[in-house]
């Protein structure tokens, strides 16, 4: 009778304890990898462009941007109102963005005076440019003098693309 109970209580522990596995395996898919993130997520992603570099875009391709008038120490954004309009801040989603290219380590976030997270990149906040409508364009690219795309480390990239050319 004891190896009859004993067989059940070990056999009702692995009924319980497996599918918990397993599902711990899942969550934590990726964690620690710079090259994986949770789907559904964010995506920074490093992308070559012709005579630029390397530059970061976000999951539709589009190229991301720093603001000269930022701070990265502490992360400061000082893009808001008309300026976000044109400048739209490139926000967090609900956990750590999928990474390609790009160390884990460099990402972070930022609270905006709205309450939103802004992604930052080695302390600089992120921006997408409303006249980017396509993937691989570099619109934005110098504009002022203060605006310029981000490389994978968060460093400023003055090149400009080829005129006429998609960038990618």
């Amino acid at each position: 009778m004891n190896r009859i109970r004993t067989a059940v209580v070990c056999a009702a522990a692995f009924a319980v304890v497996a599918p918990l596995s397993a599902c711990g395996d899942m969550a934590s898919a990726g964690a620690g990898n710079p090259e994986h993130g949770q789907p559904g997520h964010v995506m920074l992603a490093a992308t070559e462009v012709a005579g630029v570099g390397t530059v970061v875009t976000d999951a539709a391709g589009k190229t991301l941007y720093r603001f000269d008038k930022d701070m990265a120490t502490p992360p400061t954004s000082t893009c808001d109102g008309e300026c976000a309009t044109t400048w739209p801040p490139a926000l967090a989603g609900a956990g750590m963005p999928m990474l390609q290219g790009i160390q884990d380590s460099q990402v972070g976030t930022l609270a905006r005076k709205d309450g939103s997270k802004q992604l930052t990149l080695n302390g600089w906040a992120l921006y997408e440019f409303s006249g980017d409508k396509a993937p691989g364009q570099m619109n934005g690219q110098g504009a002022n003098g203060t605006w310029f795309a981000v490389g994978p480390d968060g460093s400023k990239i003055t090149a400009k693309p080829a005129a006429g050319g998609s960038g990618y």
